[in-house]
């Protein structure tokens, strides 16, 4: 399990953000020589858009290509859209992202923030 807090800026669609957190969390995979590498959205235009054998010629389709070619190098991928209630973590994790102006990575051991997000509101 690893997580990543970025921060980036000109970003004007959500889809957008949707698709550089699936390439981030792909280079995440590749540099630290994953064998196994699941995307976990609930945005069903960027699952179907990596699992997808045609070229995205959209607003993110740069960035979706990109994220394909790094998910080739990688041994077992899989793509999953999940229900926005089951992504409450990752929510709260975006919302503590845009405040902290920094940028965080964490390997196998969640940070205390995090922790204390599934225990707290994050509102």
């Amino acid at each position: 399990m690893a997580g990543k807090e970025l921060h980036v800026t000109d970003i004007f669609l959500a889809v957008q953000v949707e698709a550089i957190v699936a390439r981030e969390g792909a280079i995440m995979a590749v540099e630290k020589g994953f064998s196994n590498y699941v995307i976990e959205s609930d945005s069903l235009q960027i699952i179907t858009a990596l699992r997808t054998t045609t070229t995205d010629r959209s607003v993110i389709g740069l960035i979706v290509e990109d994220t394909k070619s790094l998910m080739a190098r990688v041994t077992g991928e899989v793509t999953t859209h999940i229900r926005r209630t089951a992504n409450i973590v990752a929510d709260c994790l975006a919302q503590f992202g845009r405040n902290i102006g920094a940028n965080l990575t964490w390997f196998e051991e969640p940070p205390n923030f995090i922790i204390h997000l599934l225990f707290e509101d994050c509102n």
